[in-house]
């Protein structure tokens, strides 16, 4: 049964396929980044939130959203479309996600779109582990001791 296995943050992720943990192969399919949330908040944001006025003489403020989170939401919404068109494909039928919990919040709140799809979720930040070190730590998770 193919499972795909993504690792992410909200700057980096990898797409890989496994046909069993237990085997501990994995290959990578897909490398994705998001510079965007590498950035400072100043160079994301302008000075302060815009002011709207309507016709009928009411008058407000914009509100401010964290423009880091607003870029891990965008980063979010582009990995679960790439999710979406292999599932629609058939080319997996199970989900890993290796990510850190605020991250993978952001992934599940649009994760609704794939129907019927089984996710396990890691709360770890695994980006930066090679190939190797990656597959012996999710073997690990998958089939402890």
């Amino acid at each position: 049964m193919k499972t795909w296995i993504l690792v992410a943050n909200s700057a980096d992720a990898k797409i890989l396929t496994t046909d069993s943990l237990r085997t501990g192969e994995i290959k990578l399919m897909r490398k994705l980044s998001h510079p965007e949330s590498r950035k400072k908040i100043s160079d994301l944001m302008s000075d302060k939130p815009g002011h709207y006025k309507t016709d009928s003489g009411v008058h407000g403020a914009y509100s401010n959203h964290d423009p880091k989170v607003v870029e891990a939401d965008h980063f979010a919404t582009q990995l679960v479309r790439e999710l979406k068109v292999g599932w629609d494909q058939h080319k997996f039928q199970n989900l890993l996600i290796v990510a850190p919990a605020h991250f993978y919040g952001l992934l599940n709140k649009q994760l609704h779109v794939i129907a019927n799809l089984k996710v396990t979720h890691l709360s770890k930040d695994y980006t930066r582990y090679s190939l190797n070190k990656l597959s012996s730590s999710l073997k690990e998770f998958a089939y402890p001791a």
